[in-house]
């Protein structure tokens, strides 16, 4: 098995990705409770999701390992940050906090399927049901 299974993500990286969805949802998640607390920000999670956005649009086209391993390691870094118990997302509204988690999730979802080339779940919904709906 070659790493990443793709080197150009669906072969166009400007394609819609679910991964930009995941990482916008992620983001914001992120700006909301941003300005909760004086002292305390989701800079785990904005490093984490900048650095995966960063490396998936335009490293990975180019240095494909490199990206690929960036993108993933940028999302479980922002994982890390929101699912830390007593960390920085403890203090803010659960709501809040599961739809970071579920941004995370859907671009781990699409990072994970084009760098190990195996079937996620949301690449199945969309294959099955979604393409060939809007095709």
């Amino acid at each position: 098995m070659t790493f990443p299974a793709e080197s150009v993500p669906d072969g166009v990286i400007g394609a819609p990705h679910h991964l930009y969805i995941g990482v916008l949802v992620l983001a914001v998640a992120i700006l909301v409770v941003a300005d909760d607390y004086a002292q305390r920000e989701p800079l785990l999670a904005l490093t984490g999701t900048l650095t995966a956005l960063f490396a998936f649009a335009t490293v990975w086209p180019y240095y494909h390992a490199t990206g690929a391993l960036l993108t993933l390691a940028g999302l479980l870094v922002a994982l890390v940050g929101v699912v830390w118990p007593g960390g920085m997302w403890s203090g803010y509204p659960l709501v809040w906090r599961l739809v970071a988690f579920v941004g995370v999730l859907v671009g781990l979802d699409d990072a994970v399927s084009h760098a190990f080339g195996i079937w996620t779940p949301l690449d199945a919904v969309w294959k099955t049901g979604i393409y060939p709906a809007l095709s």
